[in-house]
């Protein structure tokens, strides 16, 4: 790479020197339209009081980023990396609340444009750092990203309400600040390196990824911090490396100490990023040239999980719904553990439907999505895919597969539906509801208008233990308008999640938890009565019932759902000719329990 291309002047390793060249890159960005469209970046301030920084604004984002040169040493320049949340924005409450307490006061965005030079807001919203080593002689510059998918801290001894001594604002040991710094320092790192990009024309020669244990901070009552271990949170380093020289041994440096592990090169989290649009490299290891600009739309695929009558159906309906008002066009590709697809026959709005019936996609039929994608795009041309995983279906087993289809779509997340009623009892029953939750990068918390307070937080808090990056999103009856969750996966900077989580052994699957699925075909209209005591009286091993009966002296047939005791019909006009059937979905399923009753 060619520095005077980033900077042009003689690049010295003084603070001056990394301030100019930070400043020099900004400016740049802010006057380049398509760097702009691809990362959401709408502006930078420069502010000069006590010492020069930086803040930066996204409108993915509600709040500001901001940047300073912390510190200079033999090898790097160590830039802080900060996040201000919006007074309004739900991550405050992600916040200590010494930053609550910020962010409300009258003048917080106006001290935020001067950030270095108020102490206060100095010393907190930090999310991470930026490490970058120039080397003018061999067009070489080296950029390392860290920080914690957590930043946490820990009050001892509690925080009492001022006006209430008998209350706790934060109880003893309690949790004072869970913020996702990680899914907030991506953005920034996916803005510089497009930056480079479109700069050089250059992707990084080396990239490498490390993790390592991470750690929060503990305060007493006399406000005294300590720093300790912390099991829950994961410590990221993302190193790239641009120009001929090799980097190791800049990457052994920051690493010292931190007994961080190399992630390795077959995960996917390594992949994610190297599919990124500045890390586009040829067979030979060449640039393809402005992949920016000369990108072939592709439609977006969305995987939409959620366990057995969470809502995925109603959710997809108003997605369609949405869309469909906006003149885009969905295209839905359905997966059921059993032989028969019903939901798609259930939506009402227009879309493009393929459905894969024969087994689970995240089991037996993982080979054949590239073949439904194929069947789909030929059929319509969608600007979204939602792929709608089996009840029982493990997307961890779907990473793999997804990596390989980046030829026909861009895949942007995994959407986990969460039933909030029944997540408690999931959460202690089964490991694919664990899983399901585990690789979300985004999290539909439905029903969440039946949920009180204390159950509600309850749920949150089991969701936080299995998923610390996700974006939890309540919603009623499966019901967000598509701009919102877009806006959230961005923010969760997609795929993080899960990526981050994978594991070395083979995932679980619904075949290890004993569920499975059974059809029953009628024959003969039923009783509507007595079919409703029947599905009333089924034992708890059978999560979901589905299917299209006739009722005795009615003239159309009904579908029949059933999800963890409730149930509904719902009547089918101009169904004559209709197959009459039943799907049971559960553990150790006999099908001659079933005949007998029916």
């Amino acid at each position: 790479m060619r520095i005077d291309d980033l900077y042009p002047l003689a690049f010295e390793h003084t603070a001056q020197g990394f301030r100019t060249l930070m400043r020099t890159l900004l400016i740049k960005a802010n006057y380049d339209g398509v760097l702009k469209k691809t990362t959401g970046f709408r502006g930078m301030h420069v502010s000069e009081e006590r010492q020069e920084c930086w803040t930066l604004k996204f409108e993915q984002f509600a709040g500001v980023f901001g940047i300073f040169l912390a510190n200079l040493d033999d090898t790097f320049g160590h830039f802080h990396l900060h996040y201000f949340p919006s007074p309004q924005e739900a991550l405050l409450e992600k916040c200590s609340l010494a930053e609550a307490c910020l962010a409300n006061a009258p003048d917080f965005i106006d001290k935020v444009r001067t950030f270095y030079a108020h102490d206060a807001l100095l010393t907190h919203f930090f999310i991470g750092t930026l490490a970058l080593h120039v080397d003018p002689q061999n067009e070489s510059l080296y950029g390392a990203y860290q920080g914690q998918m957590r930043e946490r801290i820990y009050a001892k001894e509690g925080v009492v309400h001022p006006h209430e001594p008998h209350t706790f604002l934060v109880p003893k040991e309690g949790l004072d600040k869970d913020f996702p710094a990680f899914r907030l320092l991506l953005p920034l790192m996916h803005f510089f390196n497009t930056t480079l990009l479109r700069l050089t024309q250059e992707a990084p020669r080396t990239f490498e990824l490390f993790r390592a244990k991470g750690t929060c901070l503990t305060y007493d009552s006399a406000g005294v911090f300590h720093s300790a271990a912390d099991g829950g949170s994961v410590k990221i380093l993302v190193a790239t490396g641009y120009g001929k020289i090799p980097h190791s041994t800049l990457t052994q440096t920051l690493l010292e100490g931190t007994h961080a592990k190399k992630m390795d090169d077959s995960k996917s989290l390594t992949v994610f990023f190297q599919k990124a649009p500045w890390y586009e490299l040829d067979a030979n290891n060449h640039l393809v040239t402005t992949p920016l600009a000369q990108a072939t739309p592709k439609p977006k695929l969305i995987v939409v999980t959620g366990f057995l009558g969470s809502g995925k159906t109603s959710f997809l309906q108003h997605y369609i719904e949405h869309e469909t008002q906006n003149n885009r066009f969905v295209g839905i590709i359905q997966n059921e553990i059993g032989k028969i697809g019903l939901d798609g026959k259930l939506l009402d709005y227009d879309y493009s439907l393929v459905e894969m019936d024969e087994g689970c996609v995240c089991c037996s039929l993982s080979g054949q999505l590239r073949a439904g994608i194929g069947a789909l795009t030929q059929k319509a041309s969608p600007d979204t895919i939602l792929l709608e995983t089996s009840g029982v279906a493990n997307p961890f087993n779907l990473l793999s597969e997804l990596d390989e289809l980046d030829d026909l779509v861009d895949f942007e997340a995994i959407v986990t539906v969460v039933d909030g009623v029944n997540a408690l009892a999931l959460f202690e029953q089964y490991r694919i509801f664990q899983d399901q939750v585990r690789a979300a990068d985004v999290i539909l918390l439905n029903k969440s208008d039946l949920l009180d307070e204390i159950t509600q937080a309850k749920v949150y808090a089991r969701i936080l233990a299995n998923n610390r990056c996700a974006a939890i999103l309540p919603v009623v009856e499966g019901n967000i308008h598509p701009s919102t969750l877009r806006r959230s996966i961005v923010a969760s900077t997609s795929q993080i999640a899960s990526l981050i989580s994978e594991e070395e052994s083979a995932p679980f699957t619904h075949v290890d938890e004993g569920i499975s699925s059974l059809k029953v075909t009628l024959s003969a209209p039923l009783t509507k009565g007595l079919f409703s005591t029947y599905l009333r009286k089924l034992p708890k091993k059978i999560y979901r019932v589905k299917g299209v009966v006739r009722f005795k002296d009615e003239p159309n047939p009904w579908v029949v759902q059933y999800v963890n005791g409730q149930f509904e019909f719902l009547e089918q006009c101009n169904g004559a000719n209709t197959e009459t059937f039943l799907v049971f979905i559960g553990k150790d399923l006999d099908k001659g329990y079933f005949e007998g009753p029916l």
